[in-house]
């Protein structure tokens, strides 16, 4: 009796140190990791409209401000390059070809006597870079050279019936050249033509005068022979005295 009491009595023993030493199944597994998951919102949109629509206040629009062309007449004479008038006021200036090309032929406008009698030649620039202007006349081999800004130039010793010719040049050659004949309006004829009408005015204005002076004597005549008749001897007529 005493036996198999000890014998439980270590039994029990046994079983207790076992479950004292013994491993839970949940502590041999590797031990978890919890991530914690933070949902970001996405504001890359928001970011890019916010960029690029700049806030506008109700009833204001904005338009784009568009380049006005420069104040460059090719035919006037010019006292400031439009390339400075640009640089000033932000305007265009009129596309003109580059220096490495030929110019184009200016246009010649007309030729004019200036108050000494001289012949003056005016022309249009090309839409071209150009550096000088040269004007020649047919039969003679010494041109005259024009700075690029001019517009004219007086060509002493001009004759009438001369071929005019004007060409632009810059570092790749001579333009062609534009051309025409001076054939000025002929002093005579133009004093003749004012003379004749000067004359017939005159002569009109004459004989209206002359008409009116006619009929202003005629009618006093007339006035004066009534005055007369009345005024007569009543005791006179044709058949004796009374």
């Amino acid at each position: 009796m005493l036996l198999g009491s000890k014998v439980t009595f270590v039994l029990l023993c046994v079983m207790e140190c076992v479950r004292s030493t013994s491993v839970s199944p949940s502590l041999l597994q590797p031990p978890l990791t919890r991530v914690r998951i933070i949902e970001v919102e996405d504001d890359y949109d928001e970011d890019i409209s916010k960029t690029t629509h700049a806030p506008q206040s109700p009833g204001v629009t904005t338009s784009r401000v568009i380049p006005r062309p420069c104040d460059y007449d090719p035919c006037v004479v010019q006292t400031t390059p439009c390339e400075k008038i640009s640089a000033l006021t932000g305007c265009l200036c009129p596309g003109l070809t580059g220096p490495e090309e030929r110019p184009e032929p200016p246009k010649l406008r007309e030729m004019k006597l200036d108050g000494s009698g001289e012949v003056v030649v005016y022309w249009c620039a090309p839409r071209s870079n150009v550096t000088y202007y040269e004007v020649t006349m047919k039969g003679r081999i010494t041109p005259h050279i024009f700075g690029e800004y001019l517009r004219n130039g007086v060509i002493p010793g001009m004759k009438v019936g001369e071929t005019v010719c004007v060409a632009a040049g810059n570092q790749a050659g001579l333009s062609e050249k534009s051309c025409t004949r001076y054939d000025p309006p002929q002093p005579d004829r133009v004093s003749l033509s004012a003379g004749i009408i000067a004359g017939s005015a005159g002569f009109l204005m004459l004989m209206s005068v002359l008409a009116v002076v006619l009929w202003k004597r005629r009618t006093c005549r007339k006035s004066g022979m009534g005055e007369a008749e009345g005024l007569g001897n009543p005791s006179y007529t044709n058949d004796g005295a009374l």
